[in-house]
């Protein structure tokens, strides 16, 4: 590592990067490293210059006219072979300090097209003797490297300024100071290797930069891009002087004449922390609050993290001591009764135009030009590569209106979806979208009380009956006495269920009434862990089954892949491969003993076949205790699934310690003929 690095580390941190530390240089500089390592106890096992009149040290070796010619060691240095007058020596380290001089900070010089010149006494590039107006440059920075000769620099450079300014300045007493030593011969590489460094950061080596100049990339410019020399963070400031003074002497011209690139700002790299600022953390984005949140909190909720938002996971009530207690009861009162969820954070896109149920079509595996007004339809969007991507519905509220929901995950990459099909595949198409999902709050209303809770709700001049609103209806109505509102007759939890949607600014007030209105039926308001229950008691795919790998044959919806229209990713979804006999099906999981739990992430294999990926016969993605059915159920994918119903198979965890039998029923563990949510 670079010599004045390691002193750095010494006399500021007290930190000693090696117990027996050797230095290689050609100037005197490296000389005060050596000095001040052994003044801190470290010991110097030699210092190693290229100069034959070498400062001599009685506090440790100086080897003068020698080189470094090797180094020797495995994920570290333990020894280095030296060139001397004598012949070749080796020295056992444990750490090599290199130091070749120092270079001036030219870099802001630079930024005005200033060209910096060559300073053959320095072995470096200094300031352009002539800058910008007003620009000044003294010390260290102007090629002063000593102490005196900087304060000096200091004091004219100061009368200078002054002078320029019409200032008559006072004389400038210079401040005594003890000068150092920095004598530095030119030294540049090792000859005989090939191997050598010159920039670590890109591992830029001697032989790159002759390449260079044998394929002809002579010019400065043209090194540095054909061998990324000086292209890393440092910009250069350790390795650019290197680079172009081997690339002069292949060149067979001065380092003057080889010339040198200039520097762009800015002078120090912008480090990835201050682009980030305080996005970190809790803070690392934006976090989204529903409008039920502040009623949440008042409820006691315990919140979860779902993409940016914040949504309720549970309810705890007093003498609930466990999150399962809380989790179960909302569950039980929902099916029993009813339930309220805060279902705002789903994706809304709404969707108008002429050409808006053409467009869905499209968009849609499934069909949607002949949705009648009024109507909600389930669908299943698939990727171009005929993968599933995303499922919701999409309500027709006009001829030339829809309301389309997607999953939280999805509701940023669905709408850039659409849009990217509107704009560049169908740009024809007399459509327009706009994302809806900020400006509603939208409510999960389920249980066989749920339509009697929103005839409290609901404005009498609506009939919300069976007859008169089925399921998958739609529609514009208003609520609590003329709010405009949207009511979907649409079920994730397999019961009675209804989504009601108002404008973002009532959701609060929204979310009061529902609940207070379900005070009447013994009803609660229910969290993400509830609903996550009853979806999978139900066998509704979400998340963890669109999992980026599956298909609509996979999820056990291969018939909603309409082979009487176009649509994107309709033909590669049935491409070989995906269609296969053994394809993984959808299936339900419960164990031969109700003890037994069913963990998400296990793999299942036939029973008395070896237990390893070879043998693998599926997976299982999401699982719960279903406090309906009283033990563990779970669904997942099994090759073949569809025609193994009954089958036992051997679930195994090896991360968990799992391993017993499970049965392979039917994803819909609750009313499977979906008797309930019609009702």
């Amino acid at each position: 590592m670079l010599a004045g690095a390691m002193r750095a580390y010494a006399n500021r941190w007290a930190t000693a990067v090696g117990d027996r530390i050797a230095i290689f240089a050609n100037n005197d500089d490296a000389h005060r490293t050596a000095h001040d390592l052994h003044q801190l106890g470290v010991e110097i096992a030699a210092v190693i210059d290229s100069r034959p009149e070498a400062p001599k040290s009685d506090n440790f070796e100086v080897l003068a006219a020698s080189e470094v010619v090797n180094t020797h060691g495995r994920l570290g240095i333990n020894s280095i072979d030296v060139k001397t007058p004598q012949g070749l020596r080796q020295i056992q380290v444990s750490a090599l300090g290199v130091s070749g001089g120092w270079n001036p900070n030219i870099h802001l010089t630079c930024h005005q097209r200033g060209r910096p010149e060559w300073d053959a006494a320095l072995s470096a590039f200094v300031p352009s003797s002539d800058l910008p107006k007003a620009l000044y440059v003294a010390g260290a920075a102007n090629g002063k490297m000593t102490t005196a000769a900087a304060m000096q620099d200091a004091v004219t450079t100061a009368m200078k300024i002054a002078k320029d300014c019409g200032l008559k300045p006072k004389s400038l007493a210079v401040p005594k100071t003890s000068d150092e030593s920095a004598s530095v011969t030119p030294f540049w590489y090792v000859t005989g290797t090939e191997r050598g460094w010159v920039d670590q950061q890109n591992d830029v080596t001697v032989k790159d930069i002759k390449l260079a100049h044998q394929e002809n990339f002579r010019s400065v410019e043209h090194l540095k891009r054909y061998t990324t020399l000086g292209m890393a963070t440092d910009q250069g400031k350790t390795s650019n002087v290197l680079g172009l003074a081997i690339m002069a002497h292949t060149a067979g011209q001065s380092i003057r004449e080889t010339g040198t690139t200039i520097y762009r700002p800015p002078y120090s790299p912008t480090a990835i922390g201050v682009l980030a600022g305080r996005s970190r953390d809790m803070d690392f984005r934006p976090i989204r609050k529903t409008p039920s949140h502040k009623w949440a909190e008042e409820q006691g909720a315990v919140f979860v993290e779902v993409g940016m938002w914040y949504r309720a996971q549970w309810f705890p009530r007093a003498g609930e001591t466990h999150w399962r207690q809380s989790v179960d009861r909302e569950v039980e009162t929902t099916r029993a009764s009813v339930g309220v969820c805060d279902v705002t954070t789903l994706g809304k896109i709404d969707v108008q135009g002429a050409d808006a149920a053409a467009f869905l079509n499209k968009i849609y595996c499934n069909g949607f030009a002949k949705l009648d007004v009024g109507k909600t339809r389930y669908g299943l969007m698939l990727r171009e590569d005929g993968i599933a991507m995303d499922d919701g519905a999409a309500a027709r509220l006009a001829e030339d209106h829809f309301v389309v929901t997607t999953t939280t995950a999805n509701a940023v990459g669905v709408y850039r979806h659409m849009e990217f099909a509107r704009q560049v595949l169908w740009p024809d198409m007399d459509v327009q979208l706009i994302s809806t999902t900020e400006s509603w709050a939208q409510y999960a209303v389920a249980g066989p009380n749920a339509r009697n809770l929103l005839r409290k709700i609901v404005d009498a001049t609506f009939d919300i009956s069976n007859e008169a609103f089925p399921f998958m209806a739609c529609g514009a109505i208003t609520v609590c006495g003329g709010v405009r509102a949207r009511l979907f007759r649409i079920s994730f939890s397999g019961e009675l269920a209804y989504e009601i949607a108002v404008p973002s600014r009532y959701g609060d007030a929204m979310i009061r009434a529902l609940v207070a209105a379900g005070e009447d039926f013994g009803g609660c308001a229910y969290g993400t862990e509830a609903l996550g229950v009853m979806r999978i008691e139900k066998g509704h795919a979400a998340g963890n089954e669109l999992n980026g790998t599956t298909t609509a044959l996979n999820l056990g919806m291969g018939r909603m892949v309409s082979t009487q229209k176009d649509s994107i990713g309709a033909v590669l979804s049935r491409r070989d491969g995906l269609t296969g006999d053994d394809a993984l099906k959808l299936v339900g999981l419960k164990p031969c003993r109700t003890s037994d739990p069913v963990p998400a992430g296990s793999h299942l294999m036939t029973k008395g076949s070896p237990i390893d990926a070879k043998h693998d016969q599926g997976y299982v993605t999401s699982a719960c205790y279903s406090p309906t059915l009283g033990h563990h159920i779970a669904i997942g994918f099994l090759k073949s699934g569809d025609q193994r119903l009954g089958e036992i198979v051997r679930l195994v965890s090896p991360l968990t310690n799992i391993e017993h039998d499970v049965e392979v029923v039917s994803a819909h563990f609750v009313d499977p003929e979906g008797d309930k949510l019609r009702a």
